[in-house]
This record gives structure tokens, C-alpha cells and sequence, in this order.
């Protein structure tokens, strides 16, 4: 198997190779790899995340004739880790009136939704959380408690202004999760399959150039 052919699985091969070369026992270097891959994928989807915030963020400052995020790194590229440390170290604050159990519980909900969606997506033909049959329509079930999250801040928060938003904000996300359903069709249509490991090996020439128009829908 050559690098470029399945970069992810050359190098976990590779990895395995050189433990069991320096007398790592199977099962522990099993183990390894499995902590290792973990961690690159916790790695990868947060710097992936942070591209894409400031990628948004750029695009709509030009959109709105402005010029976006440029101070913070090259480009401004970092500015999404500033404004996290930003956050970070903000003083903690629980509305009065307010659920304490369901307040503090929606930014959790609405955090793991998005970390779960992760568990079923190939990076290679080996490397993976859970293959399972029905992995697109896990992440667009899954995907929707983030929703949950949401309105449930809004309706522990004891604030009618903060629950109308809540209301407004899920009904723009319930409006975006019809046409992404639809579109997400599309491959299941072509492999027959909503298993995203058959969906990525069926793809010897990328569904993207197949039916661009759907990518680009799924894609805004």
C-alpha cells in the first residue's frame, strides 16, 4: 500500500510495525494506536473546526465590505483561539431565577452533539469510531440534539427575550436540515448504502465532480 494511496492506514501500519519491532506486546500496541489515533482525530477536528470559523468569519466580513479577523496570528487565522481563551476566562455567571441543572446542561448537550457526530467518520478504509449501517442518518439524528441545547438555554434561562431567540435559532436550524437531508440523499442513492465506509470506498472518482450541485447546497 503505498502513502498516497491510503495515507492514514500506511501510517498506523507503519506505527504498528515499528512497536512491534521494539517488542511492544500485540495488545498494548493495540492500545497505543488506538490513543494515538484518538488523540489525532480530537486534534484534527479542532483545528479543522477553527479553520472553518475563521474561513466564515472572513468570508462574511468581505461580504459586509469589512475586512474580518487580521490581528490576532497570519491573516487573523488565530483569532478563534483567542476569543476561546477569551471565553474561557470570563466570570461564570447563572442568570437569577434561572435552572441551574438544565442552564448549565445545554452547552454540554450541544458540545457532545457535534463530538459524537465524529465517531462515525472514516478518516481511511481502518481508522474509524463505529462502522455502522446506518451512519448518515446517525449524524443527521444525532446532529439535531445540538438543537435540544439550544432551546433548552433559553427556556432555563428564566428570559423571554433569550427564549424567543432560542425559538428563532432552532427554527433556522430545523430550516437548514431539510435541504442537507436532501442532499445527503445523493450518495446514498449512488453507493444504495447509508454506511459511510461503503460510502468513501465507493468513491473511486469523488461524488463531488458526480453531482457538484448537491456539494455546493451541502456545503452552505
Amino acid at each position: 500500500m503505498s502513502f498516497f494511496a491510503d495515507p492514514i492506514t500506511f501510517i498506523s501500519n507503519w506505527l504498528n510495525s515499528l512497536l512491534t519491532n521494539w517488542g511492544v506486546p500485540p495488545g498494548w500496541a493495540q492500545f497505543i494506536l488506538f490513543i494515538l489515533g484518538a488523540g489525532a482525530l480530537s486534534l484534527g477536528a479542532m483545528v479543522f473546526t477553527i479553520f472553518l470559523i475563521w474561513l466564515e468569519r472572513k468570508l462574511g466580513g468581505r461580504f459586509q465590505d469589512r475586512i474580518g479577523p487580521n490581528r490576532v496570528g497570519p491573516w487573523g487565522i488565530f483569532q478563534t483561539i483567542a476569543d476561546m481563551l477569551k471565553i474561557f476566562t470570563k466570570e461564570y455567571i447563572t442568570p437569577w431565577g434561572s435552572d441551574p441543572v438544565l442552564f448549565n446542561l445545554a452547552p454540554v448537550l450541544a458540545m457532545a452533539a457535534v463530538l459524537a457526530v465524529w465517531a462515525v467518520i472514516p478518516l481511511s478504509s481502518t481508522v474509524y469510531g463505529s462502522n455502522i449501517q446506518i451512519g448518515v442518518l446517525y449524524i443527521l439524528a444525532v446532529g439535531a440534539l445540538g438543537e435540544l441545547g439550544v432551546i433548552l438555554a433559553g427556556f432555563a434561562s428564566n428570559n423571554k427575550y433569550a427564549l424567543l431567540g432560542g425559538f428563532r435559532v432552532v427554527a433556522m436550524l430545523i430550516s437548514y436540515e431539510v435541504p442537507m437531508a436532501l442532499t445527503l440523499l445523493v450518495p446514498v442513492m449512488l453507493t444504495g448504502s447509508m454506511g459511510l465506509n461503503d460510502i468513501t470506498s465507493a468513491q473511486r472518482v469523488w461524488f463531488i465532480w458526480q453531482a457538484p450541485v448537491a456539494a455546493l447546497v451541502f456545503f452552505i
